[in-house]
């Protein structure tokens, strides 16, 4: 222990409490005259009681710490995770065994803590094997950043390695500073099997319309045989194929074209016809919702003049049935803009023609807009729009081509697409960098000379209540062009101009009053939407009650209000049975009563079924690359035993230094009073007043 003074002189300020202590007691008793019936002893004591208290008292007033360094002893933690999900629901009573183990052995020298993990990890103890999904990459995620500067030992991990949601936990091992120590249960014995294990498709399809549905398909111990896969919509066959299965575990993906002939929420089914031998046969299906819409869509093209990217671009839209395009060149444009779905500007403003009434028509309007950006741009006035995009200005240009973003999510191009994209002639572009508001998507960045940028070539999403769309670079009629000549056809150019217009166009609600929400929730999501309220200057408000009814199809009602939440609202009404449902949403603004009506569907969700037969090739790829073990569950003696003997897993001392002021110190104040309080006494028992 030591003590230290917050003063640059505290050695003379001692020396000075000293000596007023001092003379001040000395004063008190030996040159006062009402003291003299004291003898020299008397004095003497009273004079030290008294010195001890004031020098007690102006240290207080020098503020004086005492630093104290104490040892602090951190058990090693040992966590303990398990896979809580149906396909480990068997082997309940196996974990509590395990666990009960754990306890017995390890709950001296160490600090078990327990994980559960499924559909969400969390701190939790109790093993009940109901969660609807595995999410080993969740877990990982967590613990990492649980147990950041702590002493964790290990983690213990039990499971049969099947995860169907996340990302590959093998992927994010490396990240982990600990070994993990994998504990594998269930059955690996592969059996005859076919099943879909995903099924990738859009939200919204125009009627008469054509949308992409991608199916990822698995076949085990069925070589040399032929798949059936049959899709069905409201219980009547709309496609069917035959899948050749090569190898006794083959993966296929499949890319399908569907028509959407019924407008409304549409119901889809997709089959593998059973095989001999399968036991499970729930994985055989699949269900699926889209919404089919049926209105008409109008588009409208302005450009400064004629141009080649024009013609490509409505070649490829004229392509769709539900969409009609009106081409304006030169200066003239349309009065009114409101009766258009999207409107495409191929670059303007530009340098001959700043457009400004133009703009300024469609800034105070809600439509869409999709800007074609090349070098006759006017790039000052663009960026004073300030729609999500901004770009340098500069005279030069550069040939670039695309580099498509891997988590764009807005809408889905095939590989294909994609690939002949990639390789697609460059574009004309404006030299110079490029700024994306975060509200906006990248889908392609540019690659220059095949050196990837930041630089923005396509972006989309909303700004301000609003779609926005930017290609950056002239010249898509090349890519038109070369399309035909590689592929003999025009359907990749054609699936990225069609996707491009269809996200853009989709009409969002231009209501004061919104409510958003998917079409689909699968059985196990939380049913979540948003509503947003706007006054009659389009600002966003939220003090108004948003109260809404959602009924099924059963005709059962339920009543909730929303949560305010910043500037808009949201409702979490949880988890719902499978089904389809319609809704009304309410509110009252002022004199205005506001109301919002649609429908969604919940369909079940079987995915811990899809796949039963464990993967122990999973657990065994996170304890190599970790430096821990796997052992299968009947040996996790030898694993306990493991754990005991690694030298790694040990206690950890360091030391941490306290400071406190003496004025915090109340066995300081007791003291002082007890000295005051002695003399005080002896004051009055030897005569003194």
């Amino acid at each position: 222990m030591e003590i230290s003074f917050d003063h640059s002189f505290a050695g003379l300020f001692i020396l000075l409490s000293v000596l007023f202590a001092a003379g001040i007691s000395y004063l008190l008793y030996f040159r006062n005259p009402e003291n003299t019936s004291l003898s020299r002893f008397q004095k003497l004591f009273l004079v030290s009681l008294r010195f001890i208290s004031l020098f007690l008292v102006f240290l207080f007033l020098l503020s004086p710490l005492i630093e104290r360094t104490k040892k602090i002893k951190q058990l090693p933690i040992l966590a303990v995770a398990f896979d809580n999900s149906q396909s480990v629901h068997a082997y309940n009573s196996s974990f509590n065994q395990f666990q009960q183990s754990l306890k017995d052995r390890f709950a001296k020298d160490y600090q078990l803590e327990f994980w559960s993990f499924g559909e969400k990890t969390e701190s939790k103890e109790k093993f009940d094997g109901t969660d609807r999904r595995s999410n080993y990459g969740q877990l990982i995620k967590t613990l990492k950043n649980n147990y950041i500067n702590k002493n964790i030992g290990a983690l213990i991990l039990f499971g049969d390695g099947i995860y169907n949601q996340g990302q590959n936990p093998g992927n994010l091992a490396s990240s982990l500073k600990f070994p993990v120590y994998t504990l594998g249960v269930g059955d690996t014995t592969r059996r005859t099997d076919a099943l879909i294990r995903n099924v990738k498709t859009n939200k919204v399809a125009f009627l008469k319309n054509k949308f992409p549905v991608e199916i990822e398909l698995k076949f085990s111990k069925l070589k040399n045989q032929i798949a059936y896969i049959d899709i069905e919509n409201n219980q009547q066959q709309v496609y069917s194929s035959t899948v050749p299965i090569v190898s006794d575990d083959d993966f296929k993906l499949e890319f399908i074209n569907l028509e959407a002939k019924n407008p409304g929420l549409q119901h889809y089914k997709i089959k593998i016809r059973t095989f001999d031998g399968e036991v499970n046969l729930k994985n055989n299906e699949y269900e699926f919702v889209i919404q089919i819409l049926e209105n008409k869509q109008r588009i409208l093209i302005l450009s400064d003049g004629p141009h080649p990217d024009l013609g490509a671009v409505r070649n490829s839209i004229s392509e769709l049935q539900n969409y009609e395009v009106k081409l304006v060149t030169g200066n003239p444009s349309p009065d009114s803009i409101s009766a258009y779905s999207l409107i495409i500007l191929n670059q303007l403003p530009s340098v001959k023609n700043s457009a400004s009434s133009l703009l300024s028509q469609i800034k105070a309007s809600r439509v869409p807009v999709l800007f074609l950006i090349g070098p006759n741009s006017l790039l000052d006035q663009l960026n004073s729009l300030d729609v999500g995009l901004k770009i340098s200005d500069s005279k030069n240009t550069e040939e670039v081509q695309a580099l498509f973003e891997t988590n764009f999510s807005l809408f889905v191009l095939s590989d294909e697409t994609k690939k002949t994209l990639t390789i697609a002639p460059p574009l004309v572009a404006p030299f110079g960098s490029t700024e994306l508001s975060p509200l906006l998507q990248n889908l392609a960045k540019q690659n220059i000379r095949n050196i990837p940028t930041s630089k923005t070539l396509m972006a989309f999403g909303s700004e301000k209540g609003r779609k926005f769309g930017f290609i950056v670079g002239e010249g898509l009629w090349r890519w038109r062009l070369n399309d035909y000549q590689s592929n003999g056809n025009h359907e990749a150019f054609d699936e990225f101009i069609q996707k491009t217009i269809q996200y853009l166009a989709l009409k969002q609600n231009e209501d004061n009053f919104n409510v958003y929400y998917p079409a689909l929730f699968q059985e196990t999501d939380q049913i979540e939407l948003t509503a947003e309220l706007y006054n009659d200057s389009y600002e966003l408000i939220n003090e108004p009650d948003v109260t809404i009814r959602i009924k099924n199809d059963s005709l059962r009602e339920f009543s909730y209000q929303f949560d305010r939440t910043n500037d808009f609202y949201r409702l979490n009404a949880g988890n719902m049975e499978p089904g389809d449902y319609t809704f009304e949403a309410e509110t009252q603004l002022g004199n205005q009563h506001f109301t919002e009506k649609g429908n969604f569907s919940i369909v079940k969700n079987d995915i811990e079924i899809q796949n039963t037969s464990a993967d122990f090739g999973v657990l065994y790829q996170l304890s190599q690359q970790t430096g821990g073990q796997f052992y299968p569950f009947e040996n996790y003696g030898t694993l306990l035993d493991a754990i005991s003997q690694n030298n790694q897993i040990a206690v950890k001392q360091h030391q941490q230094t306290i400071q406190t002021e003496w004025i915090n110190l109340k066995m300081l104040f007791f003291m002082l009073i007890v000295l005051l309080g002695i003399e005080w006494f002896f004051r009055k028992y030897w005569g003194i007043y």
